[in-house]
């Protein structure tokens, strides 16, 4: 790839190097004939011959040597000279623009449209147009985040943050992205660790350049602005655009889109497949298990799942065959980094082009230096020095297949360089961006042949390249580095373009980098990310700021050039099995050769589309996707016959987030709807036997009520195998969730335990709700004695009896009564409900029921424990108690007032319960009547006036509505009228006592309760429309 720097300037000079002042153009030395007028062609030629190349290969010489340098040696000293040289190179592009213009701008070049591009790429600042404090600063926020770049580390050990590699990190563990990290994920098959380095490697770049980022996309709109293009993106573009064609912006766009729209289903049917061949590899990944879900980014072994050629060990079409990939025998040959520049140099020569010169082999960086303390920039680069005699390429070259492909890709770069090295300086550039990146890759696609590769002696003597069974490996093999490629290719820029065009907040930064990814690509995050993260900025070119649409348009310009190569070369075979090289074509091989030299003397003098057509041979002048899918045909057609037999349907759903905690959303939303279902019959259920206590809705309820248990266990026990280990559930709500689902409260019990339970407490609640005493005292609670008319029950008569009755005889029967119909004929029931609720809280990890109904309470996220909830109960309560006995000695006297002596015997002691107004003795407003402290005023209990006024209970419920409608609160919805019970029926027995029920459908919700029209049940309707609201 060509270096960032190089681009730059070839956008006029854009990044350069040490140049002093003295050397700048002067409009006087450009009269080069005394007397001769300067706007004309011929002294415009002649400013570019004899003035501006020399200066500008001196100064881009000088530049180049100060970005080499720190590039293979990272310092501070080698980052300072960098930046002053690119400021000394803006400094020199921003006096050459200025006097070409003021120079040349009259000049006619219609009759010479070269001279006129020529013109218009020196009058191009880029970065240049900055003032000097605005170039410094876009200089050193890029270098900073190149540096975030290329000196990050990260920690083997999981439990070691990106943010403590160095502090906390043994040396031994501390990983660099080249080798080690890539290692990783080409190699490693542990779920868990791909995962770590995949989010480590984002936490010790991206996170760190967002705000840089920022600024870096301000300062380049405003330096594309003043080129006149709208944003960066448009600028970026601008390579594509001719007008000398009349090929426009929009054109370039929709030819991209409608070229990825023509790709799009092969790639569909490669991401198919390796998602099921990946759920094979990894069948407890959850993100997997839906077949149409997009593929976990981590486990593609690559970085970026930008090419997936590390998976072949167990998805390739025939397994039992041989892979292409050839590592193993070069590494059993004793390649070297040496070696494969050679074999590769020695291909270019093959075809007639240019070997590479000495001071290539001289000066090139081609392997990691030795010295572990050298930082270098390990990003693969082809670099042009612009004396016509220096080129270089930097790669942390590994012997693998990989990087040989890689190796004459950079060459590529290097044979571009060479051929149009007598160019002038703005020319010397690919025609578009995208051919510089197509030329190495046009001829890989010969080296990565079986038939060459056998050739080289990496294959196997006995190695049928006939064979279709190998073959078909072999162009699957290819298709994971080129096929999977093309979306990435394409969205990389897609995304860049809507961020400089402002479409693309900061804050949105990385939810739409995701939002791309997952649309594009079919990838999805196995981690939480937010906009706090940056994970574009993982990716080299982000913060090196490189244009990625090139490649995208190099994965269709290199099959182009590769057809027109192999038919020059005279080949008529299938176009994936073509090697232009092969000796059975002759010279073939040196005719494509030489019909490539001669599109790449071109450089960028010309339009592209006559670059295009130059190397067709007149048959194209556009970009065109046919021959990279004539080339793939054969594997479109086996992957396509391969997911119909699987049963597989191409495409993906558009969830940008397949993590754990993501997984468990997803699975959480399914558990809501599916419980929702549950839940709703059994409370209908419950409702319909306590607003009509009879036996076929007792057994209805219970049924219900063992559905429902049998369910949340199932769902439980699903939802701690599915998600074992809640620390990667990190969302506050989502953690809350997972830990009140992991609690079954009664469900925990067998099933036949929990059907024991239910009956017990239905036994209990019937006894309390049919319970009557008899208004014969003679009788008690004997109901088969006692006539109809004298049978009191709980709500209203016996409440109405404890509250205003002052007899306290009466008191203490209808008292005493009560516990003895209610109380003693559930002891034993209870006694046998305590265990089993003691055997279900024990079973969900509490120590007794007691813990288990504290457990709301408690809140591990904040540190809250049982103890903590205990200690702060008691001490309330101790805070409080003071007034409360001063409550109670006053109540206490009053009541001895009203009773003397025989009832209340001391002033000291406790108060007889039945003497309280209220069966339980858990409110005393029943005597207000003589124990206000100012007798005759008015009270505030206003029961009289309301009973006075003819309330009923369907006003005190349209009151409490009002009420809450007044505070802006919702109302009542019209079910909650049809469903609710709020008086007690006549005709049947119910459980009276008050509640409010969600019946889990999100529409009914209702108030069971025998309202009497009182002050103290008005307050209690308000209470429950609480619940309700």
């Amino acid at each position: 790839m060509v270096s960032n720097f190089v681009w730059g300037v070839l956008l006029v000079l854009l990044f350069s190097t040490v140049c002093s002042r003295s050397a700048l153009v002067r409009p006087r030395e450009v009269d080069v004939r005394a007397g001769e007028p300067r706007n004309t062609v011929q002294a415009f030629q002649r400013y570019i011959r004899l003035v501006y190349q020399p200066q500008a290969e001196d100064v881009i010489y000088n530049d180049q040597e100060a970005s080499w340098a720190y590039n293979i040696n990272i310092t501070g000293y080698n980052e300072e000279l960098m930046i002053a040289a690119s400021e000394e190179t803006a400094l020199f592009d921003q006096e050459t623009a200025q006097y070409v213009r003021s120079s040349f701008s009259n000049i006619d070049f219609s009759s010479n449209m070269t001279l006129e591009r020529l013109y218009d790429k020196l009058v191009l600042l880029g970065d240049a147009n900055l003032n000097s404090t605005d170039f410094s600063e876009l200089q050193e926020v890029q270098t900073r985040m190149q540096r975030i770049y290329n000196t990050a580390k990260i920690c083997r050990n999981p439990s070691i943050h990106a943010d403590d590699v160095l502090s906390k990190c043994p040396k031994d563990q501390q990983l660099s992205l080249e080798p080690d990290v890539s290692q990783i994920l080409a190699t490693s098959r542990n779920e868990t660790l791909l995962r770590h380095v995949w989010k480590s490697w984002r936490d010790a770049t991206g996170k760190k350049m967002h705000g840089d980022y920022q600024r870096y996309v301000e300062l380049k709109n405003k330096a594309s602005s003043m080129d006149g293009y709208a944003d960066t993106g448009a600028a970026w573009r601008s390579t594509y655009v001719d007008t000398y064609t009349n090929y426009t912006d929009q054109m370039f766009l929709d030819e991209a889109e409608a070229i990825w729209q023509q790709l799009k289903p092969l790639y569909e049917q490669l991401h198919a497949y390796i998602r099921h061949k990946l759920k094979e590899q990894y069948p407890t990944v959850k993100a997997l298990s839906n077949t149409n879900s997009p593929i976990p980014a981590h486990l593609l072994g690559n970085m970026w799942a930008q090419t997936w050629g590390n998976l072949q060990e167990f998805t390739r079409p025939h397994p039992e065959k041989q892979s292409l990939d050839v590592t193993e025998a070069m590494v059993e040959q004793n390649y070297t980094a040496d070696t494969m520049f050679r074999k590769s140099d020695d291909f270019f020569a093959t075809l007639g082009l240019i070997r590479m010169p000495q001071k290539f082999w001289d000066k090139s960086m081609i392997e990691r230096p030795a010295d572990n303390s050298t930082k270098v920039v390990c990003h693969a680069s082809a670099w042009d020095f612009y004396n016509r005699q220096d080129f270089r390429i930097k790669q942390c070259t590994e012997v693998t297949m990989e990087d040989f492909l890689t190796v004459h890709h950079e060459m590529g770069h290097v044979e571009y360089y060479l051929q149009y090295k007598d160019l002038e300086v703005p020319f010397r550039r690919g025609a578009n961006d995208g051919f510089h990146e197509a030329v190495g890759d046009t001829l890989a696609l010969s080296v990565q042949t079986p038939a060459h590769l056998k050739s080289l002696g990496l294959l196997m003597a006995d190695f049928d390249i006939n064979d279709p069974d190998l073959e078909r490996n072999s162009l699957y093999s290819t298709a994971l580095d080129k096929i999977a490629f093309l979306p990435f290719g394409y969205l990389m820029d897609k995304y860049r373009y809507d961020i400089f065009s402002g479409k693309i907040k900061p804050e949105q930064y990385n939810s739409k980098w995701w939002e791309h990814l997952v649309e594009y690509q079919g990838i999805c995050s196995p981690v939480k990310r937010s906009d706090s993260d940056f994970d574009p900025g993982s990716k080299y070119h982000i913060p090196a700021g490189v244009p990625y649409m090139r490649y995208f348009v190099s994965f269709i310009l290199q099959f182009q050039f590769h057809k027109a190569m192999c038919q020059e070369a005279g080949y008529t075979g299938p176009l994936h099995r073509c090697d232009v090289s092969a000796p059975e074509l002759g010279d073939g091989g040196k005719r494509a050769g030489a019909l490539l030299a001669k599109t790449l003397k071109m450089g960028s003098s010309q339009p592209w589309t006559q670059a295009i057509s130059a190397i067709t041979n007149g048959n194209s002048s556009r970009m065109d996707a046919g021959p990279l899918l004539e080339f793939f045909t054969p594997m479109q057609q086996w992957l396509t016959q391969k997911n119909a037999e699987l049963g597989i349907t191409p495409g993906w759903s558009k969830e940008p987030e397949c993590s754990e905690e993501t997984a468990f959303q997803a699975w959480l939303n399914l558990h809501n709807n599916e419980s929702s279902v549950v839940k709703s019959a059994e409370m209908f259920a419950t409702w319909a036997y306590q607003t009509n206590i009879t036996k076929a809705n007792e057994l209805a309820m219970l049924e219900a009520s063992n559905v429902a248990a049998a369910f949340a266990k199932r769902k439980t026990e699903e939802m701690l195998g599915l998600f074992p280990n809640p620390d990667e559930i990190t969302d506050p709500l989502l953690r809350r969730a997972y830990e009140k689902l992991s609690k079954l409260g009664d469900a925990a019990l067998s099933p036949e335990d929990f059907a024991r339970l239910g009956a017990i407490r239905t036994e209990m609640e019937q006894v309390y709700s049919v319970a009557k005493v008899c208004n014969d005292t003679s009788i008690g609670i004997d109901m088969e004695r006692c006539p109809q008319h004298q049978q009191m029950a709980l709500s209203p008569e016996i409440t109405d009896i404890l509250h205003s009755s002052r007899d306290p005889e009466e008191l203490l029967y209808y008292w005493s009564a009560w516990r003895d119909a209610t109380g003693k004929k559930m002891r034993s029931n209870f006694t046998e409900y305590v265990g089993l609720k003691n055997k279900a809280a024990v079973a969900d990890g509490y120590k007794d029921n007691a813990e288990a109904w504290r457990a709301p309470y408690v809140e591990p996220s904040y540190n809250y424990t049982d103890a903590d909830f205990l200690e702060d109960a008691d001490r309330l309560w101790n805070q409080m108690k003071p007034l409360y006995q001063q409550l109670h000695a006053y109540i206490r006297y009053k009541l001895w007032e009203l009773y003397g002596n025989k009832t209340v015997p001391s002033l000291n002691g406790p108060i007889p319960a039945h003497l309280l107004s209220n069966q339980w003795a858990q409110t005393w407003v029943g005597l207000l009547d003589f124990t206000e402290p100012f007798p005759g005023k008015p009270q505030l209990d206003v029961t009289q006036e309301m009973q006075k006024q003819g309330w009923t209970a369907r006003r005190m419920f349209n009151v409490s509505e009002e009420f809450f409608t007044d505070l802006g609160l919702i109302g009542m919805p019209e079910e909650f009228w049809k469903i609710s019970m709020i008086e007690k029926p006549s005709d049947r027995e119910v459980v009276c006592h008050a509640s409010a029920e969600d019946f889990y459908d999100g529409i009914h919700f209702g108030i069971k309760q025998c309202t009497a029209v009182t002050m103290s049940d008005l307050l209690t309707v308000h209470h429950e429309m609480g619940h309700v609201e």
